[in-house]
């Protein structure tokens, strides 16, 4: 035991802000933690008129091509889960199976992904708060950003008091948005609008334009990009190498089965033989069908949406905050990032960081280009990082099974399923970018190049400096990281020396 109160505190100081609650998390909240960080309601209801403003009625189609693509993927990204269980996510599994700097290369573009959704999801809901409340109560007081700091302060209270709390909620909050969009969904097939009931969404014909299809399907992917947010909880969550490639599989074959149904009952409800109508509406077009169908009560719809932003919020920030968390135990990110709360068991001063970059980029940007075109903006630039960080996990599920499990290398899951969901992100991103869209939205390719561009810079200039003991560090969390929970106030491993820290016997 230390040998004295001082010697105690400064133990369990040590040891409580070191490590996260293990065991907190069973089956249903990692998978929820995929569901609602994809965020159903806002894909739907926030994202179908973009979609169907590029795809037209086919916009059905786009969601199934991303399903297939996603899919593949999380095929993939868990056969590194179930072997390499850690908060850091892509970023171990890359410094694990590629080499430290494409870890610390995918942690960067990563950057542009979970630490950016809040604030984007919060600003863009703000902005249709501020428009739904002057539209049909006329109050216009009321703007964007006040909504903003709301549910930025909402988020951060969640996040900050533990993981257990965070992942109830957005648990009660994805269920709700669920079953409100799909109780809608069956009313617009039982009451179809011009052009009955039919398929013709899923014709590939019916599409505006070959471009637009492709682009629909990347922002389509942005609409199921989450799914790898369950990795991250690798730490607090039981039994990890089994929960987390059910969580990851669990996530996609859920949002793929609502997508596909609520996009085209919704097409249907609305009516596929005036879809220029549903493009052009003023209001927003799955609003104007609620009100058709249930008249006073669409106000549920609205109330869904609220409930989506707030849980994708609070599950990207679980997933930034944990891989932060990892960065900063390995030396790639200040050791004060690694900090955790003796009480609440958060990352937390992570979550603090977490809080000011919500604040600065959703402020920031939606002041300058507006809430809107940051949302959209921001998404397509995201999703074709993200196709970056999906093609080297990739390369990671065959580098690994190949070189070091090969007893174990399925032809499948470790070199069809990879290569096939790499090609098919490459061929849409580059349909999708051939011609350019429109200002904003075609800044986002610039966006996600530029990134990649500095944070080659970045790896080059450690490199040639040869500081790179940190970077290695990434890649030592591999198999048995994950420790199992030791007694009730023990560490890790057992109970604390018996001397004085650092002193042995």
């Amino acid at each position: 035991m230390p040998n004295s109160n001082a010697d105690r505190q400064e133990w369990e100081t040590g040891y409580r802000t070191t490590e996260l609650r293990a065991n907190a998390l069973g089956l249903s909240a990692v998978v929820m933690q995929g569901v609602t960080h994809i965020a159903p309601a806002v894909g739907v209801v926030l994202s179908i008129q973009f979609i169907t403003s590029l795809a037209g009625v086919t916009t059905p189609l786009s969601y199934l091509f991303a399903f297939f693509i996603v899919l593949l993927l999380g095929a993939s990204l868990t056969q590194l889960a179930k072997h390499l269980p850690s908060a850091g996510g892509y970023y171990t599994y890359l410094s694990r199976t590629v080499h430290p700097r494409a870890g610390f290369l995918t942690a960067w573009l990563y950057f542009l992904y979970d630490p950016t959704c809040p604030a984007i999801n919060l600003a863009f809901m703000g902005f249709f708060f501020e428009s739904t409340l002057k539209a049909e109560w006329g109050i216009t007081w009321f703007k964007w950003w006040l909504f903003f700091l709301i549910g930025t302060a909402f988020v951060t209270f969640f996040i900050y008091r533990g993981i257990k709390i965070s992942t109830r909620t957005v648990v009660i909050l994805g269920v709700s948005e669920i079953a409100i969009v799909v109780a809608l969904a069956i009313f617009g097939l039982f009451s179809p609008g011009p052009g009955g009931l039919n398929f013709s969404s899923y014709n590939p014909g019916n599409a505006l334009t070959t471009n637009g299809l492709f682009l629909g399907v990347v922002f389509s992917i942005f609409s199921f990009t989450g799914f790898e947010a369950v990795a991250p909880l690798a730490e607090e969550s039981q039994n990890p190498r089994r929960l987390l490639p059910r969580g990851i599989m669990y996530s996609i074959l859920i949002m793929g089965a609502f997508y596909l149904f609520c996009s085209w009952a919704i097409m249907v409800g609305w009516g596929t033989h005036r879809i220029p109508g549903f493009i052009s509406s003023a209001e927003n077009p799955v609003f104007v069908l609620a009100k058709h169908l249930w008249g006073g009560a669409w106000i549920l719809i609205f109330l869904a949406v609220i409930n989506s932003i707030f849980a994708v919020s609070i599950a990207c920030s679980n997933a930034a905050t944990r891989v932060f968390y990892r960065m900063a135990e390995t030396g790639s990110l200040p050791k004060s990032l690694a900090k955790v709360h003796p009480k609440y068991g958060t990352p937390v001063n992570a979550v603090l960081l977490m809080t000011f970059l919500t604040l600065a980029i959703g402020l920031g940007l939606g002041f300058w280009i507006g809430p809107d075109q940051e949302f959209f903006t921001l998404g397509v630039a995201i999703t074709l990082s993200l196709a970056a960080v999906y093609s080297l996990g990739n390369l990671g599920v065959v580098r690994y099974y190949w070189r070091e499990r090969r007893s174990e290398f399925n032809i499948w899951l470790h070199l069809v399923f990879p290569v096939v969901s790499t090609a098919a992100l490459g061929y849409v991103c580059y349909k999708s970018l051939n011609p350019l869209p429109a200002l904003p939205v075609g800044a986002a390719p610039w966006i996600a190049l530029g990134m990649l561009v500095i944070g080659v810079i970045v790896v080059f200039a450690i490199s040639w400096t040869g500081r790179e003991e940190w970077l290695r560090k990434a890649g030592a969390v591999y198999e048995g990281d994950v420790q199992q929970p030791a007694a009730i106030g023990e560490p890790p491993g057992g109970p604390p020396p018996t001397g004085p820290p650092g002193e042995a016997g």
